[in-house]
Parts: C-alpha cells; sequence; structure tokens
C-alpha cells in the first residue's frame, strides 16, 4: 500500500494523486451539502482536499480500496451479506455515497490522474468473505463452470478486456 498524501500544509493535498475512489471516499467524509446540484471545480477540488485530510491518508487508501472491492462486487451482484454489512456501516448514508462517487468521477474526468495514482486506481479488497473464497473463481451455471473474480482476477480480466480492443 502506497500512500499519496501527506498533512504538512493544507495545500499539500494534490487531487490528481487521488485515484477515484479516494477521491469519492473524501467527498463523502467532506462537508459536501448532500443535496444535488452542480458545484465549481475549484469547490469539488476543496472539498476533496478537506475530506482527504479529515479521513486521513492510510485510512482514506483503506477505504477507497474497500469500496473499490465492494463496487466491483456489486456491479456484478455478487455483494455477499456480509460484505454489504460491512459496506453499509462504513457508509450509511447511501445517497451520500451516490453523490460523492459522481462528483469524484467528474473530478477525475476534468483533473486526471498521475501515473502513480493511476497504478494504484485498481486497486480492491473485500470486508468480509468474498463469493470466491479466494480462489479467483466464481461457480457459475453448473460444475466446472466458473466466472473470473472482479476483485481478485482483476488484472486477468483487464488484460483480457485490452486484448479484445486491440484485436477489434
Amino acid at each position: 500500500m502506497t500512500t499519496a498524501l501527506t498533512h504538512s500544509q493544507e495545500n499539500a493535498i494534490d487531487v490528481t494523486a487521488l485515484t477515484g475512489a479516494e477521491r469519492t471516499v473524501a467527498l463523502y467524509a467532506s462537508d459536501m451539502p448532500n443535496g444535488r446540484r452542480r458545484y465549481t471545480a475549484d469547490q469539488a477540488r476543496a472539498w476533496i482536499v478537506q475530506g482527504a485530510q479529515r479521513v486521513g491518508p492510510g485510512e482514506l487508501q483503506r477505504r477507497a480500496e474497500y469500496f473499490r472491492g465492494w463496487r466491483l462486487l456489486d456491479m456484478h451482484g455478487l455483494t455477499t451479506v456480509q460484505v454489504q454489512a460491512r459496506h453499509e456501516q462504513r457508509f450509511p448514508n447511501a445517497r451520500r455515497l451516490v453523490l460523492a462517487h459522481k462528483e469524484a468521477s467528474g473530478n477525475v474526468s476534468r483533473d486526471g490522474m498521475t501515473d502513480t495514482a493511476r497504478k494504484r486506481n485498481a486497486g480492491a479488497v473485500v470486508d468480509g468473505e468474498c463469493p470466491c473464497r479466494g480462489t479467483g473463481g466464481i461457480a457459475a451455471w453448473g460444475p466446472g463452470i466458473e466466472l473470473m473474480c472482479p476483485v481478485h482476477r482483476r488484472a486477468q480480466i483487464d488484460a483480457h478486456h485490452r486484448a479484445s480492443r486491440a484485436g477489434a
């Protein structure tokens, strides 16, 4: 785990050095209002910095990796009861999390991401029992047929997508 943040001064946090999930967690922890409105890019950046400082560098990255792991499982309909419960404890306001994720996505699109952050961006951890039970494969549709775990086989899935796009 490489930490990208420091607390030496208020402006020490470079938003572009944060992954998308880290920006989501920072916005969730910030004073960003819960109402859905448009915000200036500068205001979104200020909330990201505020939330990142509030949570701290290690905890920000830890929560972001759990959020990313939950998101990957959720997108594929594979979230276990245990993982969902821990996710809801960490992020009790689901609507706020959706707003933070949308704002963070817009910020990543506008401001970009450093190469270091981009390398960490796929980092995901499951907080609880993963449906693959650490094997990387999830039984599906019958004996001998399995899905690649979106968390534990992320690198292989991404490589497959890159190869498919290159061949198209």
